[in-house]
């Protein structure tokens, strides 16, 4: 099956990674992107990317397959050929987000996406000080935990239970730092790093940026409705009122707080410094060492 879809496949460049380590800002984009494609219209459970790298509903869409018949060993190849194949049947460019440190796949030796249908990739990176708050309360486990056997783990990775259980495929994240290098050592296709803060701060500068770097053309007037629209605000009270289909069983809300800087109240000095050991390199480079 795999070389016949091969055959019938033109190769087009026109995926968007939508890559961050968990809890750093990428489905808040996702909610802009909906929304400047909807006229400054969003819901949480109809996000209008083209879908998520881990999902196994995307491969079985698209292939017709069952992901859980899928040896191991097939499983990043048959998930390039998905990606490949819904990129060729669209003139437009499609946003797909990804948690996934970026490697090379140890069945096959080639990189985890398909580089050769890939325009460009947009990182959204956030100060690891914040992320362990967000990510423990995703998690459902303390904060000591996740700066331990999560964020402290270069084998870390999500979604790894039976697989029968789980509608995604498990997603190695490694580390703060880890996973920050591995998407700059790209050499294949222009990754953007844009921060989490910035985008707080100064969001009509910062989204229009990233869109004029990725060719996405939108006046400034569809860029303030969406991002209106797009608010933390507006998705948090769209969780509490219908539910969202992405919030992990473990998590009591998804949208919990999307604030910057809760570590200064919330972390103690002895989980600031473990944090700080672990990830200096690049904490140093995006402006969220303090000494």
């Amino acid at each position: 099956m795999r070389n016949k879809l091969l055959t019938k496949l033109e190769i087009r460049k026109n995926i968007i990674w939508l890559a961050s380590y968990p809890k750093s800002g990428n489905t808040w984009f996702r909610g802009f992107i909906t929304a400047l494609k909807n006229g400054g219209k969003v819901h949480i459970n109809e996000l209008g990317t083209a879908g998520i790298f881990s999902n196994k509903f995307t491969m079985e869409d698209i292939l017709d397959v069952d992901a859980d018949d899928i040896s191991r060993s097939d499983v990043d190849h048959y998930k390039r050929l998905a990606l490949t194949h819904q990129s060729s049947i669209s003139e437009d460019k499609i946003f797909i987000k990804i948690h996934d440190l970026y490697s090379l796949s140890k069945y096959d030796n080639k990189p985890i996406v398909p580089f050769e249908s890939t325009y460009a990739a947009i990182y959204f990176v956030r100060n690891p000080l914040d992320v362990a708050i967000s990510l423990a309360n995703h998690n459902g486990q303390t904060i000591d935990y996740v700066i331990e056997k999560v964020m402290g783990d270069p084998l870390a990775s999500i979604s790894r239970n039976i697989k029968y259980l789980q509608n995604q495929f498990p997603q190695w994240i490694g580390t703060w730092e880890n996973h920050v290098t591995s998407w700059k050592q790209i050499e294949t296709f222009p990754v953007y790093f844009v921060r989490y803060e910035d985008m707080k701060q100064s969001p009509q500068k910062t989204f229009s940026d990233i869109l004029q770097k990725i060719g996405y053309i939108a006046s400034e007037l569809e860029i303030s409705r969406a991002l209106e629209a797009a608010k933390f605000e507006n998705l948090k009270q769209q969780e509490q009122e219908c539910g969202f289909k992405e919030k992990p069983l473990s998590s009591k809300m998804f949208f919990h707080k999307g604030e910057m800087g809760q570590w200064r109240e919330q972390l103690t000095k002895s989980q600031v410094d473990k944090i700080k050991q672990l990830n200096e390199p690049m904490m140093r480079e995006f402006g969220y060492w303090e000494d």
